[in-house]
């Protein structure tokens, strides 16, 4: 006599399917997560996001540039005179400048901590104008033109 359930002839067979099922359930937000990694790094790659990228590093890579220029020009005036140089706190100091000034990286070097670098150029240029009493401060201008 035909029954209307269905029999199943290997009861295993199911154990593996709702496994699946369950795995399918539990592994769907990594799946999706590694969905979305992928769709936001071909946009990321995109040549608008590259071009404004690169427009931003070129303007802050100028922007210190400059400062490092200011730095390195009044050290190396200072340096040359004679009142100077006989003080020794003030030799010592500038020799402290000049050191950090030509240890900063002129490429960029993703191992060095680039700001902390400058800050430690400003604080110790800092402290030799405070013991020259010298008159320049680097004032930073928001406008760039080329």
């Amino acid at each position: 006599m035909p029954s209307s359930c269905p029999v199943l002839e290997h009861p295993e067979d199911t154990g593996s399917d709702i496994n699946d099922v369950f795995e399918d359930i539990f592994l769907t937000e990594e799946r999706i997560i590694e969905e979305s990694f992928h769709q936001g790094l071909e946009a990321g790659q995109q040549q608008e996001s590259v071009e404004e990228a690169h427009d931003y590093g070129y303007k802050k890579g100028a922007e210190v540039g400059r400062e490092i220029g200011f730095y390195q020009t009044v050290v190396s005036e200072i340096s040359t005179q004679e009142e100077v140089t006989s003080n020794e706190k003030a030799a010592a100091l500038i020799g402290e400048v000049q050191a950090a000034l030509d240890q900063y990286p002129r490429d960029n070097n993703p191992d060095v901590d680039l700001l902390h670098s400058l800050q430690q150029i400003r604080n110790k240029y800092r402290r030799l104008c405070a013991l020259l009493k010298l008159p320049f401060k680097y004032v930073q201008t928001n406008d760039l033109s080329f």
